[in-house]
């Protein structure tokens, strides 16, 4: 076991045990948010057909070239074609045929003059412009072309990946099989949301947070569960969700005071990967192998428990989950007060950035105490304080983890 490891050491240590799961198949209609589990190759062209741009009128482009508002050329107009409707008949020299918007294109026309640059007359459609051959056309394969790859593995399934989906008929859509985590909060002083409050108890916080966090990486959380702080109640716990999870997240308990089953449980019947973090806040975060399956013994303070969570177990739920993009955006912010960080730990600091003449300024809370819960509602970002610095002034520049946005590659 190692103990007192840098956060990159301990990243890097976390993301050689985990590995992906395996792929399943989901119905397109429920898998929006999943993880792709195989690159996505066009099997036919999008748009499948050549087609109008415009509500206007298909021509030959060279029927037109000396068109002009002082010189209309008036056409004959063979019909009107609507989108999801076929041509009936192509188009020859000097003729020109009614076309909606995603129509398809009538053989023979190589231009599309928009309704607004026509008028009407007796003898058909005047035209007072000289469109260029293949204005106003979208061609066929011209967005999506036929044996493409348009959507790479690992990648989150939002909106527009949805919609490329059902564009090419992907009813059913291989995707990660979403990681099983289980959540045990730990310590005697904690009752449940709706308990009347005794001397010397609080209320659960922490289980929720990590339920709201584990979602959020696209993770399924299949069991909540709370012990006391006796070895005996906290491994029957373990094993009991342990058994049914991928991924189990413990809270509290893990420190180095009289009451810390996690630390003594896991030390016995886990093969930890390490101990103690050399960070603020969460320093006390333990990584293991409990029979066969991950444990993030993570602090028990809030602040604690969600900046170790957002820099270590989000990432590897996101690997866990297939995901190709594992870290948050950084931007360089500059701080807006002066502060002061310990020597030899990494600090992370709740911030709120805000835009401010082109950069990013940030606010930092004047508390950055473990058990300050309310200065990650104000959040938007966590700001790094590298280990060996231990001073900074107003308006230097920090990088700014930003925890509102997705991961990118």
């Amino acid at each position: 076991m190692k103990t007192m490891v840098t956060p990159d050491e301990a990243l890097s240590i976390i993301l050689e045990q985990v590995v992906s799961l395996p792929p399943e198949d989901s119905p397109h209609e429920i898998s929006l948010g999943r993880t792709l589990a195989n690159d996505v190759v066009a099997d036919i062209d999008l748009p499948p057909f050549d087609n109008s741009a415009m509500d206007g009128y298909a021509v030959i482009a060279a029927d037109l070239q000396h068109a002009s508002a002082g010189a209309p050329v008036a056409l004959p107009c063979l019909e009107i074609i609507g989108a999801g409707q076929v041509p009936q008949t192509s188009i020859s020299s000097g003729q020109c045929t009614k076309i909606m918007t995603g129509a398809p294109l009538p053989a023979g026309a190589d231009a599309v003059v928009m309704r607004e640059e026509t008028s009407e007359v007796a003898s058909g459609v005047e035209f007072t412009v000289a469109p260029q051959v293949g204005q106003n056309i979208r061609l066929a394969g011209s967005d999506v072309a036929q044996g493409k790859v348009v959507l790479l593995q690992g990648t989150q399934i939002n909106a527009a990946q949805w919609a490329m989906l059902a564009s090419l008929g992907r009813a059913q859509v291989s995707v990660t099989t979403r990681p099983r985590v289980g959540i045990i909060s730990t310590g005697a002083e904690l009752v449940a949301i709706d308990a009347p409050l005794l001397p010397g108890q609080i209320r659960d916080s922490n289980s929720y947070a990590l339920r709201a966090l584990v979602e959020s990486c696209g993770a399924e959380v299949t069991a909540v569960r709370h012990s006391g702080d006796s070895l005996a109640e906290f491994e029957a716990v373990l094993q009991e969700v342990a058994g049914a999870c991928d991924l189990v997240i413990t809270s509290g308990g893990v420190s180095a005071g009289d009451f810390d089953p996690v630390r003594d449980v896991l030390r016995e019947k886990a093969e930890v990967f390490f101990w103690k973090i050399a960070m603020k806040p969460g320093k006390p975060v333990m990584f293991a192998n409990f029979e066969g399956t991950l444990v993030f013994g993570l602090p028990g303070n809030p602040a604690s428990v969600m900046v170790a969570f957002e820099e270590f177990t989000r990432p590897a739920l996101l690997k866990m989950g297939g995901r190709r993009a594992l870290q948050r955006v950084e931007v360089p912010a500059k701080v807006k007060t002066g502060l002061t960080s310990p020597a030899n730990r990494v600090e992370y600091l709740r911030a709120v950035l805000r835009l401010e003449n082109g950069g990013w300024v940030a606010s930092i809370d004047n508390d950055q105490g473990s058990g300050r819960l309310s200065t990650f509602t104000r959040a938007n970002a966590l700001l790094v304080v590298p280990a060996e610095t231990t001073k900074v002034e107003a308006g230097e520049i920090l990088t700014a983890r930003l925890i509102d946005c997705p991961e990118i590659d």
